[in-house]
């Protein structure tokens, strides 16, 4: 059994599962293996009782929260092992602990065997050391009710560090949505496999950091993944190279659409982000105002103002909607750039008319779509909660609907083709600021334009895009610029394997 975090890449965590899968794995996984699933359980409490004596080591006075499940089975394994250790534990069982049944019962009888101690929610005084979360599991879906809601606040209330057992109590596993109110945890131990909801949505507010115990079974999970995970280390292998002799004509021609007149911003950070990224030419169409005005202090990029512009056939690939605006300039550039019939990444307002032009879809898209939940709830017409309620169920969506590539962005921002789905847990608060998703076309744009098919430049894109974003936030999150990203993309473009890990 062994027990990893998410920093490098591993084979325990290339691949998420939904909670089903995951129940279902472990009943087949377990009888291949000849493994009881209260040896499971063993090993569960075991891996989080040991990660917490690392994690914590002078905290000598625990809170086990254990709910009806065998969640709950799990708390009584790790409350057992923490009061064979000399740690003080007060355990709190949520419901009636008689009525446990199965692995849990027999979990609940071996800890009292041991001397432990149930006690009530009012009994507890003071503050603890740590809370160890094992209110409820993955089988959660709908809002959890008043009485788990009075142990979740209790939690949440001590100020102690979380440590939430699988998931954080009243956090869906599947899709990251929060079920009423929710343990806000430290530190969360999954099981055998990733759950979509740890990662994406607002799983990432609650789960603090997450490890992965395997309980030595993964290997033998027998179901497809419903989505796999993102490592720069390996997405990097799609990055174009360039030949000795190379010239600029070889490394690709982007033109980049978009920048109505006051708005000129979005397609100059799509452009620095284009060349950053190693394309030999950027040429930005945008709108007279301040077409001449774009490359004053960046003269490697070119100009050129629509509709005066009607070159289409000069690049290699188009970014289509950065600042692009809504009024009839805007609907007139996004017409002549979609006829154009290049490869292309369709983002901001290009999505609001690519929305109200479903009916005349090309036949052939080789096209990626960047929305972010409000955008992403105009293409499907629904509300932006709809999206969040399931952000893989609607990335999905719009790919059958509109075809291509999907990124729909967010904290653990979802790349959907055709065939999977993956999830990039690279990236930071700070990063929820204006220019970011400009920034993310051009970087797009820019592998397209040198010849990276979209379904390998999307998740290169937003991998790159995400790290770069965790490199400028070393000195702060607060206050991070777009702009302040374009020096990490070009150090990570230019990494060599020797020194990844420094």
């Amino acid at each position: 059994m062994s027990i990893i975090g998410l920093e490098k890449p591993h084979s325990l965590t290339q691949s998420l599962w939904d909670s089903e899968q995951i129940r279902e794995g472990e009943r087949q996984a377990a009888a291949s293996a000849g493994i009881a699933l209260y040896e499971l359980m063993s090993r569960a409490g075991l891996a989080v009782f040991e990660l917490a004596r690392r994690q914590w080591p002078q905290a000598r006075h625990w809170w086990v929260f254990t709910g009806g499940g065998n969640n709950g089975g799990d708390g009584y394994v790790v409350a057992r092992l923490a009061r064979s250790a000399g740690i003080r534990v007060q355990l709190v069982q949520l419901g009636d602990a008689d009525a446990l049944a199965g692995d849990a019962a027999l979990a609940r009888d071996h800890y009292r065997a041991d001397g432990g101690a149930i006690e009530s929610l009012g009994a507890l005084q003071g503050r603890p050391d740590l809370v160890i979360d094992a209110l409820l599991g993955t089988g959660l879906k709908g809002e959890v009710r008043e009485a788990v809601r009075q142990h979740i606040r209790r939690i949440n209330d001590t100020g102690a560090p979380v440590l939430s057992v699988d998931l954080p109590s009243g956090l869906c596993a599947d899709t990251g949505r929060l079920l009423g109110e929710t343990v806000r945890a430290s530190l969360t131990l999954s099981f055998v496999g990733l759950k979509p909801g740890l990662l994406t949505g607002r799983g990432p507010d609650v789960c603090g950091r997450v490890c992965l115990a395997d309980l030595g079974i993964q290997p033998r999970l027998q179901q497809v993944p419903v989505a796999r995970l993102l490592h720069w280390e390996q997405e990097r292998r799609a990055l174009p190279t360039r030949r000795q002799g190379a010239h600029k004509g070889e490394a690709g021609r982007l033109l980049i659409a978009g920048g109505n007149e006051g708005m000129n911003g979005a397609v100059r950070l799509a452009g620095e982000a284009a060349l950053r990224c190693a394309t030999g030419l950027v040429r930005i169409v945008s709108h007279p105002a301040h077409a001449q005005l774009l490359n004053l202090h960046r003269p490697e990029l070119m100009t050129a103002a629509f509709p005066e512009f009607s070159h289409w056939d000069w690049g290699d690939a188009l970014v289509l909607g950065p600042g692009l605006g809504r009024d009839p300039w805007a609907e007139a550039l996004f017409d002549a750039a979609m006829d154009s019939g290049l490869p292309m990444v369709i983002d901001a307002d290009a999505l609001y008319f690519l929305a109200g032009n479903k009916v005349r879809l090309p036949a052939v898209r080789p096209w990626v779509l960047t929305p972010h939940p409000g955008e992403a709830a105009v293409l499907l017409e629904c509300s932006l909660a709809d999206v969040e309620a399931d952000r893989m169920a609607a990335v999905r969506t719009i790919q059958r609907q509109y075809g291509g590539v999907v990124v729909l962005k967010g904290a653990g921002s979802l790349i959907a083709n055709e065939h999977h789905v993956s999830l990039c847990h690279y990236g930071n608060p700070g990063m929820a600021s204006g220019g970011m998703g400009d920034l993310l076309s051009g970087i797009i744009g820019a592998f397209m334009a040198q010849g990276v098919s979209p379904a390998l430049a999307a998740p290169l894109a937003v991998c790159l895009h995400g790290l770069a974003g965790d490199r400028a936030a070393a000195e702060g999150m607060l206050g991070l610029l777009a702009s302040d990203l374009l020096s990490p993309l070009r150090s990570l473009i230019n990494q060599v394997d020797e020194n990844d890990n420094k």
